[in-house]
């Protein structure tokens, strides 16, 4: 009968680190990874000891059940200090990984040496089988180890508890109580001489609430890829709420606009009494998830914001609520100042020319995405590609040679952007369609888009004022799919023959190509990714320009994150 619980307490080890890797909760964390496989091993080892029939069997077992659950503790306390957000010193770390090292040494030559384990034999107990074993002089260093990294685990909670720092205070407080009791069992086991190993049942039930953690830190993470993207765009903001409306995190903006959130608990309920805001934000949520349409204006301390509400996505379903500020302070001072001027006019034929302009915008970027609704590319690709570009053209003019770029070229290339595939309006569907490769006539037919774009982009824009920006839309279209090296289409332009506008244009569509899933192919990872673009540099894509995208890294990753997160998204 023992000898079936150890085999479930491996089986159920083994579903969940499948459900861990499932859920992907160890993207860009190692340590959790390693913490779950750790524990498997540990698992499988004790449960191999209760089925041995032989001493070397039982003996097998037992080292990998010492070296899998060595090597748990020791992630443990990596992931317990990661989840309470303490650095650990790079020291301490390796301290750990040594005296980890030294054990499992004296576990794997237990049968050649004395130091470890002593007069070694196979026992029936309970109907399982068990090593007996006596114990040698250095074997104190393991239950030491033990209570070190427990006790480590521990110090590590409490320091973060007192600490002022955005953790979920309620979670932390769980993780002591269960490291706490799992402590005081174990000592109690060995107190009475218990003979079996209690600690596969203790990893499973240690790693299954971890699994919960790390769901919800899914949801924490996302706070962190927000602040990339609005740390870049300071007239944003955001506050994030989980689905029960406990609050997640802030942006600085936010916190300007309403100072109250600094001492907002994490993963815990705004509390009315703190701030008269906090029930206008939370019945902004209930109005939007009852269908109401809302004109969010929010005013404090000289700052005045518009909101809206969109819902954070989950795996499935709706796993919280973003609330997202763009401030208009200057907007309104400037509305204020014009009240009862003599520029009543003025202003009414600007907003007209705004309206216009927009309507502009509107049409021709409803156009790109009426074309993009016919490809067989991810959603949302004119608007990825869009914000790509507004990132990589914003570092541009940071670098030498490209500072002195006109502001207008900046924002044409930007709105140029969404139009850069507009010419796939007269490429036939069974081609654009088509989910495998093209056919060499296909693919010539597909490169015609570029061509016919240039064409349609100089027909919708002729009536537009703005001569240079039809002219950047146009070479957006027409060269986008052009290559350094004169090797693209439709001219084969070579260099910097090339306008600068299309060099820009080919970055961002590229890496939207790369990193999201298509029908044909499945996305990769950014990493990956940037270094395939690196390799074309010279070839592809202009190696300066190249240089300067990579800096890009961050912002692009982190703005793809966000994406993903909000639109449920792979």
């Amino acid at each position: 009968m023992l000898a079936y619980l150890y085999l479930s307490a491996f089986f159920i080890s083994l579903v969940e680190i499948i459900i861990f890797y499932e859920s992907r909760l160890g993207q860009n964390n190692q340590n959790r990874m390693l913490l779950f496989v750790a524990s498997l091993v540990a698992n499988y080892g004790c449960a191999m000891v209760t089925f041995s029939r032989t001493l070397a069997g039982a003996l097998c077992g037992t080292q990998l059940y010492f070296i899998g659950n060595t090597l748990t503790l020791v992630f443990l306390f990596f992931v317990i200090a990661d989840i309470c957000a303490i650095h650990l010193n790079p020291s301490l770390e390796r301290l750990a990984f040594l005296v980890a090292f030294g054990i499992m040494l004296l576990v794997a030559t237990c049968d050649h040496t004395d130091l470890f384990f002593t007069r070694m034999s196979i026992v029936e107990y309970y109907g399982s089988m068990h090593l007996s074993k006596e114990y040698g002089i250095l074997y104190f260093v393991y239950p030491l180890f033990i209570f070190l990294m427990n006790l480590s685990c521990i110090i590590v909670i409490v320091v973060a508890i007192n600490r002022d720092k955005k953790i979920s205070i309620k979670t932390i407080k769980y993780l002591l109580i269960i490291l706490v009791t799992t402590d005081v069992t174990i000592v109690a086991s060995r107190i009475a001489k218990f003979p079996c190993e209690l600690y596969p049942f203790i990893n499973i039930i240690i790693l299954a609430f971890l699994l919960a953690i790390f769901k919800r830190a899914s949801m924490y993470d996302m706070t962190e890829n927000l602040i990339n993207v609005y740390s870049q765009r300071q007239e944003y903001g955001y506050i994030s709420f989980d689905r029960k409306k406990r609050f997640l995190g802030c942006s600085e903006y936010a916190l300007k606009l309403i100072p109250e959130l600094k001492n907002a608990a994490i993963d815990e309920c705004l509390d009315d009494s703190q701030s008269p805001y906090y029930a206008t934000i939370l019945g902004w949520i209930d109005d939007w998830e009852k269908g109401k349409k809302l004109d969010i204006k929010l005013t404090n301390d000289g700052l005045t914001a518009m909101a809206v509400v969109r819902h954070i996505r989950g795996d499935k379903n709706p796993a919280g609520y973003l609330i997202e500020m763009r401030d208009v302070t200057s907007h309104q001072k400037y509305l204020e100042n014009l009240e009862g001027s003599q520029h009543n006019l003025e202003l009414e034929v600007a907003a007209k020319n705004l309206k216009i302009i927009h309507i502009q915008d509107s049409i021709i970027t409803g156009i790109a995405s009426m074309v993009e609704s016919r490809d067989n590319s991810t959603g949302d690709h004119i608007r990825r590609t869009s914000e790509g570009v507004r990132i990589f053209v914003e570092e541009l003019k940071k670098h030498k040679g490209y500072e002195d770029l006109q502001e207008s070229f900046c924002l044409n290339v930007v709105k140029a952007a969404p139009m850069h595939d507009l010419g796939k309006i007269a490429v036939d569907d069974s081609i654009l369609k088509k989910p495998g490769k093209f056919t060499p006539e296909e693919y010539e037919k597909m490169k015609t888009h570029t061509t016919e774009g240039a064409k349609i982009v100089s027909g919708v824009l002729r009536e537009v004022d703005d001569n240079q920006f039809r002219q950047i839309t146009m070479n957006v279209a027409h060269y986008h799919h052009e290559k350094w090296d004169g090797s693209g289409y439709p001219e084969g332009l070579k260099g910097e023959k090339i306008p600068l506008e299309a060099r820009i244009m080919a970055f961002a569509d590229v890496f939207d190509a790369l990193v999201t899933k298509r029908c044909y192919k499945e996305a990769i990872g950014y990493e990956e990714a940037f270094e395939m673009m690196e390799k074309d540099f010279g070839s592809h894509f202009d190696p300066e320009l190249g240089k300067i995208f990579l800096e890009c890294k961050n912002d692009l990753t982190s703005m793809y994150t966000l994406d993903a997160l909000l639109n449920n998204k792979e």
